[in-house]
C-alpha cells in the first residue's frame, strides 16, 4: 500500500513536467503582408508551407504582417526567430534557408511611352525607377538607373500614371488592387516578370535560429523529393512555376 502511494505522489509530480514538454514551442516570425503568400486571414502559400513544416501540435507560430523594411530589422537585432520572402544579402545572419522557396516574379508598372518601346529589364537604362522600401530590386538589375525607394506604393503609381517617373517595381496582383485609388484614370502599363530573384526564408543569428533552420531544410528535402511544395505552391499559383532560372 506504503509502494501504491508512493508511485501514485511520483507520478502526480512528473505530470506537470510532462505537460511542459508537451507545450509546443513557440517561434516569432515576420513577414510583409502579400496576397497569396501571407493572407491576413492565414491563408497563402508562406503560411501554408510554415504550418507544414512546423506543424501546430508541435509548434506555436506567432506570425506578425509588417512592413518589409520592419521585417529586416526585427531579424537583423535578432527580435524575432525567423523572417519571410527574402533575398540572399538582405540581412546578415548566416542561417538562410538551403533551399529557396521559390523564385520571385517582380512586375512594373511603366509609362504608356516606356511600354512601347519595352524589350526586356535593360529597357530601364537611364530610366527613373522606384520601389518599396529594402526591396533593393536595383541588385538584380544590370543596367544603370536612377533608382529610389518609398514607402507609399499608391504615391508611386500615381507619380508613374502622370509620366513624373517612368517605372514602378512592384507586384501585379498589388498594383491591380490599388488602381481604384489613382488620383486619375490608369494609364500605365503592367509589364510582367521583369526579374525573377530567388526568395529564401531566414532565421535569426541565434541558436534557436540555428536549430529552425536545420528543421526547415530537412523538412523542404522531404517536400521536395515528395513534390507536396509544388502542391502547396500551385493552390496559390496555379499554372505559375515556383522555381525556374533566377534572372
Amino acid at each position: 500500500m506504503g509502494y501504491r502511494f508512493i508511485w501514485s505522489l511520483l507520478l502526480l509530480c512528473l505530470l506537470p513536467l510532462k505537460q511542459a514538454i508537451a507545450e509546443p514551442i513557440a517561434i516569432s516570425i515576420v513577414g510583409e503582408e502579400m496576397s497569396y503568400y501571407t493572407n491576413r486571414d492565414g491563408s497563402g502559400y508562406y503560411l501554408d508551407l510554415l504550418r507544414r513544416v512546423f506543424p501546430e501540435s508541435e509548434w506555436q507560430l506567432n506570425v506578425d504582417l509588417v512592413p518589409f523594411a520592419r521585417s529586416l530589422y526585427l531579424l537583423e537585432h535578432t527580435r524575432v526567430d525567423m523572417a519571410l520572402g527574402v533575398y540572399l544579402g538582405d540581412v546578415s545572419s548566416p542561417y538562410y534557408s538551403r533551399e529557396p522557396v521559390e523564385v520571385d516574379k517582380v512586375d512594373a508598372a511603366v509609362t504608356p511611352e516606356l511600354a512601347a518601346i519595352w524589350k526586356d529589364v535593360s529597357s530601364l537604362k537611364q530610366k527613373k525607377v522606384l520601389a518599396m522600401l529594402e526591396y533593393r530590386f536595383d541588385n538584380f538589375v544590370d543596367v544603370p538607373m536612377y533608382y529610389e525607394e518609398s514607402s507609399e506604393l499608391l504615391q508611386m503609381l500615381n507619380h508613374v500614371n502622370t509620366g513624373r517617373i517612368d517605372a514602378v517595381m512592384d507586384y501585379k496582383a498589388e498594383m491591380e488592387l490599388l488602381a481604384s485609388k489613382l488620383t486619375h484614370p490608369r494609364q500605365y502599363v503592367i509589364i510582367e516578370n521583369v526579374i525573377s530573384p530567388a526568395v529564401y526564408f531566414v532565421f535569426a543569428g541565434t541558436p534557436k535560429g540555428e536549430r529552425l533552420k536545420v528543421i526547415f531544410d530537412s523538412k523542404m528535402d522531404e517536400l521536395i523529393q515528395s513534390g507536396e511544395i509544388d502542391s502547396i505552391f500551385h493552390k496559390y499559383m496555379p499554372g505559375r512555376e515556383r522555381i525556374q532560372a533566377a534572372q
